[in-house]
This record gives C-alpha cells, structure tokens and sequence, in this order.
C-alpha cells in the first residue's frame, strides 16, 4: 500500500512538472506566432527599425517551443529537460533587463515596457519550473 501511495504522489509531482513545461512551451510558440505574423505591426508599435528581428526572435522561439512540448511529453519525466528549460528562462531574463539597463533595444516605452512584461512571465515560469523540480526531487 505504501509503494502504491508514493508512486501516486510522484507521478503527480511529475504531471505537475509536465505541465509547467507545457504551459512555457505553449507560450514560446504564441509568442513566436505573433512576432512573425505581425512582426511589421509590432515594429511600428515600438519603433523598432528593423522587423526582420522579430522574425528571427519567432523562428528562436517557435524552435524552443515546439522542442520544449516534445520533450515534456516524454515518460518518465525528464529532470534534465526542465533544468535545461530553467537556465534558458533565467538567460532570458537576465538578458532582458541588462539589455534594457544599458540601452541595447532600439525600441521606444512601449517596447521596453512589452520586454520587461515578458521577463517577468518568464520569471514565472522559471521560478515554477524550479517549484516543480524540487518537488519531484523530493519524491525519489
């Protein structure tokens, strides 16, 4: 009974994980999708002279994305997957806000105000990608 109650509970912490991984993966690819369908909208918006940035920053992150959803599909969970997805997540981060800090985004408040957002999601989801691994851990 007791195997039965711990292999439960680990599968959950691992459903939990899955599903974080998902979720990134899911907004890699609707980010990706918006920055290439409407990279010359978006680019007027902020001021940004160069849409073609977009485009590649969406070709970046519709790779991430379609690469995160196969592998958090993967049984058993891959550990290693998630801490992958964790460094690149605080990478972003951190390269947002430097960036921002030191003037390397040809972009007018609006811009800046839309990078500093979506760091912050990624924040989100890199500090839930941790939650969720150190659960899992916990459970071995």
């Amino acid at each position: 009974m007791t195997i039965q109650v711990e292999k439960i509970e680990t599968n959950s912490r691992a459903s939990f994980l899955t599903t974080i991984l998902r979720a990134d993966g899911i907004f890699a690819l609707v980010s990706g999708g918006i920055a290439i369908l409407a990279s010359g909208p978006v680019a007027d918006l902020i001021d940004l002279e160069m849409p073609v940035a977009l485009v590649v920053l969406g070709v970046v992150l519709l790779g991430y994305g379609a690469m995160l959803l196969f592998l958090a599909d993967r049984e058993p969970v891959n550990r290693r997957v998630a801490q992958i997805a964790i460094v690149l997540n605080m990478l972003w981060i951190v390269d947002s806000y430097a960036g921002l800090l030191f003037g390397f985004f040809p972009v007018n408040t609006a811009g800046k105000w839309a990078i500093a957002l979506i760091a912050e999601v990624v924040f989100v989801f890199g500090l839930l990608e941790i939650y969720a691994l150190r659960r899992l851990n916990k459970a071995k």
